[in-house]
């Protein structure tokens, strides 16, 4: 069914009679970058392939390799009315894709995969031989591989991923979940990793010696990947954890504001998140002016008076009681007794389901999803499940605040975004983005500093 007998390269006196064949059909795209190692943010698509859906023929829209005639159309935008006249438009990798030719309205078939429980996504691998071979050999050159690598092993590379997927596509699912994934966490994700992060390069080729980034500017990029087993996305690229970037060795202090004298970094953290997520989801009503860590402590010892060694004990509790098992003499508390329940409840629905549902964009976590569950695995599989659809969701609306201002969130960590701000945009506009990161339920402490290391604690 897919079995490739010729192909086509796309030039203006053939594209007009393409589009009318596309039109109202099903499509899979794919490209290939021009370098490796650059980020997508940053690169060019050397090669586009493209096949309506169950028919044999492939289409070509080349760059610049050699092994057959050049396409004499702007690739982006032949991309864009490819798009616009199909029916549906699936690729591999959206976030990837958004990068590159920006149009939103396509299919991710990494997400489906996702969604049937598929585990190590991001390492399914499509190279050929020969795609392997080059890439070694030329694995601490400055060369282009792509460009060595001959148009017949991509084809071949391009009809092995339309094999794969075809399955994949026959049983696509357009619910809910599978909307929110495509959409909004892909969609935000992949404009936190376009804005970059702004570097101070003698300190970042000093402390980040390994990396393996090729870049001709002073930004670095990020790479989100949201295919991990909780759905909580991981940050690397080049070699560089972006997610755990090493608060004691002065390694952040290599990220400054790109707007230099007239900027600066704010980060705004989430105080004790998961106690507040986990009110947010037994409906819990906590007062977000209280220490949820004192609160709690006045019940643990039963005293009104808590000093810091009541507080400190307090939070090694609570943590006990949450990342392990409610234990039996503080089941009195009512908000670890509704803990307790709702553990119960998720675990019985998941028992007689087979699966649960994630809070907010309604992800169904299955027995494919979590190895050798139990109640306790499954509550925080949903923990960080809700963390990250609480966070993207209130990142989107910062980003859509932001889009006519200067200042840019250019940084997730779970718990916190990195803001890269300009003075323009006055203290109203960090007001305001405080306000639509507490989204009435969680408490947010601000910190802000010339680089991502020396941030000092302001009251906003």
């Amino acid at each position: 069914m897919w079995l490739c007998v010729s192909m086509m390269v796309i030039n203006s006196h053939n594209s007009s009679s393409l589009l009318n064949l596309v039109k109202n059909k099903d499509i899979v795209i794919d490209f290939v970058l021009k370098n490796e190692k650059y980020h997508p943010i940053t690169n060019e698509p050397l090669l586009v392939f493209f096949k309506i859906k169950n028919e044999p023929e492939l289409y070509i829209l080349n760059s610049q390799h050699g092994d057959c005639e050049r396409s004499d159309l702007d690739i982006r935008s032949t991309v864009d009315l490819l798009i616009k006249v199909s029916k549906n438009t699936f690729v591999i990798d959206k976030k990837k894709f958004l990068h590159v030719f920006k149009n939103k309205s396509v299919n991710d078939l990494l997400i489906c995969l996702f969604q049937e429980g598929f585990e190590n996504i991001t390492s399914i691998e499509f190279d050929t031989n020969y795609h392997d071979y080059i890439k070694y050999k030329n694995l601490n050159e400055k060369v282009d591989v792509n460009f060595i690598i001959p148009l017949a092993k991509h084809l071949e590379k391009y009809n092995n991923i339309c094999k794969y997927f075809e399955h994949h596509m026959e049983n696509f699912k357009y619910d809910e979940s599978y909307k929110q994934l495509n959409g909004i966490i892909t969609e935000t994700l992949a404009e936190v990793e376009s804005y970059g992060l702004y570097i101070d390069e003698v300190k970042f080729n000093e402390f980040f010696k390994e990396k393996q980034i090729q870049s001709d500017s002073s930004f670095v990029y990020t790479e989100y990947n949201i295919f991990t087993s909780t759905g909580r996305p991981s940050n690397r690229f080049g070699k560089i954890n972006y997610a755990a970037l090493n608060k004691e060795d002065g390694c952040r202090s290599s990220f400054v504001s790109r707007f230099g004298d007239e900027g600066m970094l704010l980060s705004m953290d989430y105080s004790a998140y998961h106690p507040h997520i986990i009110a947010n989801l037994i409906n819990y009503r906590l007062d977000l002016s209280v220490n949820i860590y004192e609160y709690l402590a006045k019940q643990y010892f039963e005293k009104e008076e808590i000093n810091a060694d009541d507080l400190k004990k307090a939070k090694n509790l609570t943590f006990q009681n949450l990342y392990g098992e409610v234990r039996d003499e503080y089941k009195h508390i009512d908000y670890f007794k509704k803990v307790d329940e709702y553990i119960t409840h998720r675990w019985n629905f998941f028992n007689r389901n087979k699966y649960v549902e994630t809070p907010v964009f309604k992800r169904r976590i299955t027995e494919k999803h979590i190895h050798n569950p139990n109640p306790n695995k499954l509550f925080n599989y949903l923990l960080q499940a809700a963390e990250t659809e609480f966070s993207i969701q209130n990142i989107n609306q910062v980003n859509n605040y932001l889009k006519n201002k200067k200042s840019k969130v250019v940084l997730y960590t779970y718990d916190s975004i990195l803001i890269d701000v300009c003075k323009d945009d006055r203290l109203e506009t960090l007001k305001n983005i405080k306000t639509i990161m507490v989204d009435n339920q969680f408490p947010v402490k601000c910190y802000v500093g010339k680089n991502y290391q020396d941030l000092v604690l302001i009251n906003i």
